[in-house]
């Protein structure tokens, strides 16, 4: 597993790539970034998530209010993103937030099948990266 970067500058944000086999290549964050920019109600939002990014990339996590980042689960340090009704899920490496899958938002929780689809990812690319 490794990484796309979306930004960058003084951090960096990057969607995760998954290279199941040598000729199929998956990004999770990038394909839910491009169905919701097809859809007319989340148009606004995902387009919102570049300046996000940038923000993000040129000052660190200090720089997102909890309306923009915060906690989805604790224990595993995982983060979610914010932008209207969609939610992107992450975790910090050092200085890159590296994201994982999104999805949209159905309930005022978390979804917890998504968190357990970012722990899993996060597990991985730990586990390959080290």
């Amino acid at each position: 597993m490794s990484y796309y970067v979306l930004a960058k500058d003084t951090f960096t944000v990057a969607a995760l790539v998954d290279t199941a086999d040598e000729w199929r290549i998956t990004c999770p964050i990038l394909e839910f970034l491009h169905r919701s920019s097809m859809n007319r109600a989340t148009a606004a939002s995902c387009r919102g998530f570049k300046a996000i990014f940038g923000r993000y990339a040129e000052n660190g996590p200090s720089s997102l209010t909890s309306a923009m980042m915060h906690e989805a689960n604790k224990a595993n340090s995982i983060l979610e993103l914010i932008k209207g009704d969609l939610r992107l899920l992450c975790f910090i490496d050092g200085e890159t937030l590296c994201l994982t899958n999104g999805y949209l938002k159905k309930a005022q929780k978390a979804d917890m099948a998504e968190v357990a689809k970012a722990i899993k990812a996060k597990n991985e690319f730990l586990s390959r990266s080290r």
